[in-house]
């Protein structure tokens, strides 16, 4: 059989047969990660790039092929996620850019457009390196374009093309040090050759239904069930036999920062020179008018403030590089169960690092610009404004229902099970979210309402850290917090009313008097999770003895606690409080000293301090 052209038709059933094909592959190349950053994400972020591209044409069915690609291309650079990911967007972009505006496309117009595609995406590292996905595109690209002057028959180029890729792919394993070392291939070219085997089995079938067989392809209706990154995602026992390689403790930068940048006249070129001063591993795809970025960088607030001054930045993402590598070597470990949480949980980001727990984080809008919570929010410029502006107000959203999946989805990977210890749900979505992004999942996740916030909801997460690292099971986890909670001592000291006043809950003669007398409100959680005035103390200078007041009141001298302090911009203060307690305390006690997160520092306000506690056990 003889295809001189691919149509709409044709094209579309391609490229979903090649994303279905990465996609059944994400295990495996997570497994063989090790390059540029061995955090066990590849085929991940890949198969977002790839389900997206899927899922945007399950119900697009144009004759023209142009629209296919271009429709591929906005979805594919919307939804890339990592080095790898922004690279397959990339490389579709151009080719969209291209053929865009055919009807049909010969085997010497997809030849030659590949081959632009190869070199622009190449462009768009500042850096690009051999051994990798770029080695294997230009390979693929110019055996296409070689193949494409002998015959006109797209299914004999391809197939021809496709060999050359996989001798290409191999060749990955001896061109980089990192590779050689793990005797693997490079994954993100080994993820771009799996979707050219998918679509090289399309062509020479022209049908799906052997690729979709499988159950875990298709939803209860019967459809093609395109949320991939709902299901587990791989038994990392299934692929002992490969060796992820790290030096996270030496790594030079940590976090993956990822964004999308609307605007008119983008530099792509000036943005990627910028971005080159602040980390590594940059990408920079898209056009003039929407740009996709990837960096590996220390401080993605930095990143997005330069992305700021630019255009319309949205869709930000930062994944700590240093975390993925930790849960991708503890999965070999007695430890069963991964520990996920909210961004109404505080806890030092040392502690998160060290036990490997992951934050699920909500959104802070600043000055009418929304970024997530944690590093992609610099915390002491926040405290600055606040100091500095007396109108200067920011405001919460909870986390999306995407960002509780990607959580899942990373645990999923290199967890046997999960326990999600949310925020309370009395006073947030938060926690619903987090259910709904659960169920995908089945039994693997179980799920906790903590009814509380910032610091208790912190200590109920450390620990739920502590037997999660001892050995039992996420269910047994669950009923011991569920007991936990009854027990549970904290207290919120507000010391600057502005923000209660300005958000409607501080007002009328409540705030009227408050403010005359000098008077502060002492806030809780009610055993139903409500927030709940637990009393109200004479001025700001009082705050650490009231709150020290009401530790000595719940715990007795010489008691064993753990206790946990957190603050808003108030560290000498709280490490004060913390010094008084463990006065008081047993010297077995343990104290934590955290920032407060910003759904309680939103209302509570610059100068807060809270105070948690729990009886250690034994």
């Amino acid at each position: 059989m003889k295809i001189s052209y691919l149509d709409g038709p044709r094209l579309r059933m391609a490229l979903t047969a090649g994303s279905l094909s990465l996609m059944q592959n994400i295990g495996s190349l997570n497994a063989i990660n090790v390059f540029p950053v061995p955090d066990g994400d590849t085929g991940t972020n890949m198969a977002s790039t790839a389900r997206a591209i899927s899922a945007s044409l399950a119900t697009f069915c144009p004759k023209n092929a142009g629209s296919v690609l271009k429709r591929a291309a906005q979805s594919a650079l919307a939804a890339a996620k990592g080095n790898s990911g922004a690279i397959l967007a990339q490389f579709f972009s151009v080719l969209a850019e291209e053929l865009g505006h055919e009807a049909r496309i010969s085997a010497k117009q997809l030849a030659s457009a590949a081959v632009l595609a190869a070199e622009e995406t190449r462009r768009a590292l500042s850096i690009p390196k051999e051994g990798t996905i770029l080695t294997v595109l230009h390979d693929w690209a110019h055996a296409l374009h070689e193949k494409a002057q002998q015959s006109d028959d797209i299914l004999h180029v391809f197939i021809a093309a496709y060999e050359s890729a996989k001798t290409s792919l191999a060749k990955t394993k001896d061109m980089l040090p990192e590779m050689r070392r793990a005797g693997v291939v490079d994954a993100g070219a080994k993820g771009f050759v799996h979707m050219l085997d998918g679509i090289t089995q399309f062509i020479k079938s022209g049908s799906l239904k052997e690729m979709l067989r499988a159950d875990k392809w298709r939803s209860a209706s019967g459809e093609i069930a395109h949320d991939v990154l709902a299901e587990p995602l791989f038994d990392i026992q299934a692929h002992s036999e490969f060796e992820i390689l790290a030096d996270a403790d030496n790594a030079t930068f940590r976090y993956c920062t990822e964004a999308l940048v609307h605007g008119d006249k983008l530099d792509l070129d000036a943005m990627r020179a910028e971005l080159a001063t602040i980390g590594d591993s940059v990408v920079v795809a898209g056009s003039k008018s929407l740009a996709k970025i990837h960096v590996h960088a220390n401080s993605p607030s930095l990143v997005f403030d330069m992305l700021d001054l630019l255009g319309f930045v949205e869709a930000h993402k930062v994944d700590d590089m240093k975390l993925q590598t930790k849960l991708a070597h503890r999965a070999r470990g007695v430890q069963t169960c991964t520990i996920v949480t909210d961004t109404g949980c505080d806890l030092p980001e040392a502690f998160l690092l060290e036990h490997g727990v992951l934050k699920v984080p909500a959104l802070i809008t600043i000055d009418g610009k929304a970024r997530p919570d944690g590093p992609a929010l610099a915390i002491q410029k926040v405290y600055r404004l606040m100091k500095e502006r007396p109108d200067f107000a920011m405001s919460t959203s909870q986390p999306t229902d995407a960002a509780f999946s990607r959580a899942f989805a990373l645990a999923s990977a290199h967890s046997k099970e999960i326990l999600y210890v949310g925020l309370t749900s009395a006073l947030s979505g938060t926690f619903q979210a987090g259910v709904r992004a659960t169920r995908a999942l089945g039994g693997k996740i179980v799920a906790v309402d903590s009814k509380t916030v910032t610091s208790a909801q912190g200590l109920l997460v450390r620990r739920a850290v502590e037997m999660a690292e001892g050995g039992r099971d996420a269910q047994e986890i669950a009923r011991r917090l569920e007991g936990l909670r009854g027990q549970l001592v904290f207290f919120v000291a507000v010391r600057n009313l502005s923000s209660l006043i300005r958000s409607g809950r501080l007002h009328g003669l409540k705030s009227l008097i408050l403010r005359k007398f000098g008077l502060r409100p002492l806030l809780s959680t009610d055993q139903a999770g409500k927030a709940k005035t637990a009393g109200i103390y004479m001025g700001e200078r009082n705050t650490v003895t009231t709150l020290l007041s009401k530790v000595k009141k719940a715990f007795p001298s010489g008691s064993r606690v753990e206790l946990h302090v957190s603050h808003v911009d108030a560290a000498a203060d709280a490490q004060h409080l913390a010094d008084l307690c463990a006065a008081h305390l047993h010297r077995d006690s343990k104290i934590m000293i955290s920032e407060m997160g910003p759904v309680l520092a939103s209302l509570a306000w610059r100068g807060a301090i809270s105070v948690a506690g729990l009886p250690l056990e034994g």
